[in-house]
């Protein structure tokens, strides 16, 4: 805006240079009324210059933030689909993997965006001031134009080659966030047995990668820098060198260099945001194609909702993962309601299965599951798991205190509750052994806690979710004899209002249930209440030789 100064104060006024810039100021001055002079015209230039700043100002705060709605966005949408996936997609997905995308590429992602804004925006500007100098001098304006078609050119290549690396750099730094993930999971293990070496160079490779690959792509980055202002400069001084031959004035040449000063930025912003947008389209193209796996492979699922009071039976049910043998074969089973059903058998035989088919994370490959006169394919089973409390023998806690942990199925439970079903669970003198009682700091997945009292607390969670069907996987294996026992009493009055499930090695731990299913090599071997099944003497009566140390039989029967 201070060219229109400049051509006032000229003095060559018998060059060819445009007024267009002198006129509009001019039109400006008359419709205020105000007689145009030299400080009436640098007074509107200032101000025009503050509002174009503010605009600047504002266009940028706004792209920022657009930015980060775009990657709260994709945050969302992760979160939200990421439960709403179907079993076999989340067992395959990595964590580390999960973990690198909510917490990185989602944020890379929306820069990936603001870079196409902001080539939008500095592609404007630049356009603008071509525009400018093309009413100074056409010929020169079409030389910057084709020379900077070139510079484009080689940078436009450049930024292809730092789209690969950086694609290679994402990559890596999945591999490096689960291999993070799995140290962490795994770091009991690690400091005890002093086994890390191996693995620890395994990471310490992915971070070397990600260093030597990030420095190809900051190297290439300020290469491309230091060549456009190297070409810029050029470009310059030849117009300096070769403006007579050109037929440029002075005067002339002084506003063009004014111009270029200004518009070369603006190229050079145009150049730098389109190499930081190929940086991130390959982080961006993850977080895409994650979404579209996510959307993929939604859980499916029918509408018709499940009566509690009716029976849960299978028939001919199979199932295996994919390109494999069977799991399970021809189960049928039946469960009533607000009875106890057991599942025994050796490690291994399909009985945890058998449960996630139940609870429809799984999908048999043939027969049906039938929840009353529902199909499995048509039972609404998001309404159906509302209904239902899963405590398996791998606990998981919330990194909390002990009471929220209690209380995230029922987070609206009073104290009179919460220290209800603590009583009811035996857990009053655990509590009291705590130094902050109910409140005490449990730890990252109860650290800080012994694998039985993880076990507690993981029932009495459970209790908080008033399920109408309780599903117990190994959930007993940690306890003493004393606090099974006692927990055991627990169970007996619940199954007066529930449904109870459970997988058990320990047979003390089924002895009461309504009915017991014997599974070995993916099938119903034996099925019948413990008295039936000792009586029998078959598998069951084997293990329970085995487990009270009074087999005299080498092998079931």
């Amino acid at each position: 805006m201070l060219i229109p100064i400049l051509e006032y104060l000229k003095t060559d006024s018998s060059n060819n240079v445009s007024q267009v810039n002198m006129n509009i100021l001019g039109k400006l001055c008359n419709y205020f009324g105000i007689e145009p002079s030299f400080y009436v015209l640098l007074a509107l230039a200032s101000i025009l210059i503050i509002i174009g700043q503010a605009l600047v100002f504002v266009s940028v705060i706004i792209v920022q933030y657009a930015g980060l709605e775009v990657s709260g966005n994709y945050k969302r949408k992760l979160f939200q689909a990421y439960l709403n996936v179907n079993w076999l997609w989340l067992n395959d997905d990595k964590l580390g993997e999960m973990n690198h995308s909510i917490i990185k590429e989602t944020d890379l992602a929306s820069v990936a965006h603001l870079n196409a804004l902001r080539i939008m925006i500095y592609s404007i500007q630049a356009i603008v001031f071509l525009f400018v100098s093309i009413k100074l001098s056409l010929y020169v304006t079409l030389l910057a134009f084709l020379a900077y078609g070139v510079l484009f050119f080689f940078c436009s290549k450049n930024s292809h080659n730092v789209q690969w690396l950086s694609n290679q750099f994402n990559k890596t730094s999945q591999s490096l966030s689960c291999a993070t993930a799995e140290l962490l999971q795994n770091k009991k293990f690690f400091k005890s047995s002093n086994v890390h070496m191996g693995f620890m160079n395994k990471i310490l490779g992915y971070v070397t990668e990600t260093i030597r690959l990030m420095r190809l792509i900051n190297l290439r980055e300020e290469l491309q820098k230091t060549a456009t202002f190297l070409f810029t400069f050029s470009f310059l001084i030849c117009l300096l060198m070769f403006h007579g031959v050109l037929g440029i004035g002075f005067s002339t040449l002084l506003v063009l260099l004014l111009v270029f000063q200004r518009m070369s930025p603006q190229f050079s912003l145009v150049f730098d945001n389109y190499l930081a947008l190929n940086k991130h389209i390959p982080i961006y193209q993850s977080v895409v194609n994650r979404l579209e796996a996510l959307k993929v492979n939604e859980e499916k699922h029918g509408g018709e909702i499940f009566r509690f009071e009716e029976t849960i039976k299978s028939e001919n049910v199979s199932f295996a993962y994919k390109g494999k043998n069977y799991v399970v074969e021809n189960i049928n089973i039946e469960i009533k309601p607000c009875n106890t059903v057991a599942f025994i058998g050796s490690s291994g035989a399909g009985k945890s299965t058998i449960l996630d088919i139940i609870l429809g994370l799984l999908k048999p490959d043939t027969g049906s599951v039938y929840y009353g006169d529902i199909n499995h394919d048509k039972l609404d089973i998001i309404d159906f798991r509302r209904n239902v409390a899963y405590v398996s023998q791998n606990i998981t806690l919330l990194d909390g205190t002990l009471r929220e942990n209690l209380i995230i199925g029922c987070p609206q439970a009073s104290d009179q509750l919460v220290e209800k079903i603590c009583k009811k669970m035996h857990m009053d003198k655990m509590i009291k052994g705590l130094s902050d009682g109910i409140q005490t700091e449990i730890g990252e997945n109860g650290v800080k806690l012994s694998g039985g009292q993880r076990q507690r607390i993981a029932l009495a969670r459970a209790l908080f979710m008033r399920p109408k069907i309780l599903i117990l996987d190994e959930a007993t294996s940690d306890l003493d004899a004393e606090t099974e026992m006692l927990l055991q009493e627990v169970l007996q009055e619940l199954r007066q209002s529930m449904t109870i499930i459970m997988v058990a090695h320990r047979l003390s731990t089924v002895k009461h249930a309504d009915k017991i299913f014997v599974i070995e090599d993916g099938t119903v071997c034996e099925a019948g209440t413990y008295d039936e099944l000792i009586k029998k003497e078959g598998r069951l009566h084997y293990l329970d030789s085995l487990q009270s140390g009074t087999s005299t039989i080498s092998t079931p029967l």
